[in-house]
């Protein structure tokens, strides 16, 4: 390498680690235990949801009762319009079924690398929803319209394929999480990020366009009832609410910061 490339080489490699480790190796390792806590949270509702099985569907019948009482009772005929078009139902299922991990994994480490200043507010939010979605799921399991044979709506990723089994997710699912929806939820988040730290239009279309979609993949594959969505925005909402007013009062303050300190 010549004396002239050397230098620009090792100002792009160190503006690089800076941008994937701007607070060092032990602060990447803390920040990624944190999250994989949260994840194995999941473990800890699926567990609580053993041997809940006739109180979750007996809770999935409520709130299919009471979307018919609102009136928006409309899982049956939206699966209908949409399985008349199998290629749409066929790419709601692989979105739902490849996207949502993915995407929220994605938008966590776009944030910590690219939008550090906000990391600490989308970390404790994220968390938030988390830990509020888990007391849900252990206190209201409920069962998935697919579950319910007298709801009229059919578990569209079992019969392509996707699921084994009716009555199981996975290993590490909790088939009992209707209540609120987690998919919508991050799907939300992931838009509300986008729009708020994305410095590019197609950003904001492209993340609420995402959630829209989510929200009829949801619904279409018979994963979620539409008032599970709505319990997911308001979990939204509430861990929005728990995350600003948990920030520490310094980051109010100005202080000095140094050229490292940026957002990238």
């Amino acid at each position: 390498m010549s004396s002239r490339l050397r230098p620009a080489v090792g100002r792009l490699l160190n503006d690089a680690r800076f941008s994937l480790a701007p607070r060092g190796g032990e602060d990447v390792l803390r920040q990624g235990m944190i999250m994989v806590a949260c994840y194995a949270a999941y473990d800890v509702s699926r567990a609580l949801a053993q041997g809940r099985e006739a109180i979750a569907i007996a809770n999935g019948v409520y709130f299919m009762n009471l979307e018919k009482a609102l009136g928006i009772w409309w899982e049956p005929w939206i699966q209908g319009r949409i399985s008349a078009v199998e290629p749409l139902m066929t790419s709601l299922v692989w979105i739902y079924a490849n996207l949502h991990l993915p995407l929220i994994i994605g938008t966590m480490v776009w944030i910590f690398t690219q939008r550090r200043s906000q990391w600490a507010l989308y970390r404790n939010w994220f968390l938030a929803m988390n830990f509020i979605a888990v007391i849900v799921f252990a206190l209201l399991p409920t069962a998935p319209p697919r579950m319910i044979f007298t709801s009229g709506v059919a578990d569209i990723n079992f019969l392509q394929g996707v699921r084994e089994q009716i009555l199981e997710n996975g290993l590490l699912a909790n088939p009992f999480a209707a209540m609120p929806s987690l998919h919508f939820g991050y799907a939300l988040f992931i838009a509300i990020a986008l729009c708020a730290l994305g410095r590019e239009r197609w950003l904001s279309i492209f993340g609420f366009s995402y959630a829209v979609v989510v929200l009829v993949a949801i619904v279409a594959t018979g994963n979620h009832f539409i008032i599970d969505a709505v319990a997911g925005g308001l979990v939204v909402l509430a861990a929005w609410a728990f995350a600003v007013n948990v920030q520490p009062s310094a980051a109010t303050q100005s202080s000095p910061l140094t050229v490292r300190e940026r957002d990238g």
